[in-house]
Parts: structure tokens; sequence; C-alpha cells
């Protein structure tokens, strides 16, 4: 049995509407294993997702990012970030946080970063609005925590 993270809706949201503007990552997934690296002890974990996008992807400029992108979701950092990726899948870098992507962006503005991530351009760097459900998942993740700082 699967079970849901409190950060699920919204990335399945931001999915969606990847899908809807045929900008499907190659693959994606979300994680609550990760050990949290702002946690500077490193006793905790943090809420995760990645979205890759790969070298076959059509609307990837391969001649700016060869490998494709990995674009990262992370709790309890604030913004959205992404990194290129090397060839086997692993990243080029730490990735780099995007100022137009806080933690609850609407999917329809990550759908406008990503199409400029891929074709190698500058992306927006000013913030639309957030997602309609942020508080709810806010909530959730809130809770979250709260259960994972006591264990």
């Amino acid at each position: 049995m699967t079970r849901t993270l409190p950060h699920d809706p919204y990335i399945t949201a931001v999915v969606r509407a990847l899908l809807a503007a045929g900008l499907e990552p190659d693959g994606w997934w979300t994680s609550d294993t990760e050990t949290n690296r702002y946690d500077g002890d490193g006793l905790t974990t943090q809420l995760d997702a990645v979205l890759n996008w790969g070298p076959d992807h059509p609307a990837l400029d391969t001649s700016v990012h060869e490998d494709g992108i990995a674009l990262v979701w992370e709790h309890p950092a604030g913004q959205w970030q992404w990194a290129p990726r090397k060839q086997h899948g692993e990243l080029e870098r730490e990735p780099e946080f995007l100022v137009s992507l806080p933690r609850w962006a609407d999917p329809a503005v990550v759908v406008i970063v990503v199409r400029e991530l891929l074709a190698g351009c500058p992306v927006p760097t000013s913030v639309g609005p957030l997602w309609l459900g942020h508080e709810e998942a806010q909530a959730a993740v809130d809770a979250w925590a709260a259960v994972e700082s006591t264990e």
C-alpha cells in the first residue's frame, strides 16, 4: 500500500499542469526519507520531490543542457530548485534556487519556468500566484514536520 505524503497533492497538480502543456517530466517521485540537508545535525528527514527531463525530451535544447535537467522541491526550503543533469542522471552541481518559484507556486507558473529552463533561456524572476491548495498543504507539511522533529 502506498502512503500519501503531505506534498503529494501539490506535486501531482504540478505534474498534471506540465503534462497538459506537453512538458511532462520523464520521471518524478516524492519522498520523506532523505536526510534533511538544512538540519546541521542531520538527525531529521525532509520532504522532497524530484522531476527529471532527459536528453530525449522534445522540449529540451540539448545544445544548452545536453543531458537534461532536474527540478527539485524540498521542505523546509522555501523555493523550488533546479540543476542540469550529467549523462547518467546525477546532477552537474548543487541545485540552484528559483526565486520565481516559491514552495507552493501555482502549477501554471511552474510550467512557465520549466519551459524556459528546457529551452536554455533565462528564467523569470517575478513571483506569480500561489497554488490554491497551498494553505491546506502547508498545514499538512507542518503537521508532518512536528511529528518528524519528535521522533
